[in-house]
């Protein structure tokens, strides 16, 4: 997923987010959550427009993904 600048963030919903903080929040968790927000925007706006992958092509290159890493750990095992 590409973040550009070009995402706008609402700021009621950014603020709404934080509200399930506690009260007392690392600089490193506001900043987690507001790059989540952003992922999310950037995801809702994607599927609006349809910018989507079918399941079927999800679930087959994690399959191949998978099939690639087992195959390297199995290299590794033989040195």
């Amino acid at each position: 997923m590409l973040l550009t600048t070009e995402t706008l963030l609402d700021k009621t919903e950014v603020m709404e987010s934080f509200k399930s903080l506690p009260q007392m929040v690392s600089s490193e968790d506001l900043i987690e959550r507001i790059l989540f927000v952003k992922r999310l925007e950037v995801g809702l706006q994607e599927l609006s427009e349809g910018n989507t992958i079918p399941h079927e092509n999800v679930m087959e290159e994690l399959k191949k993904w998978k099939n690639e890493r087992l195959s390297d750990f199995l290299q590794q095992e033989q040195k």
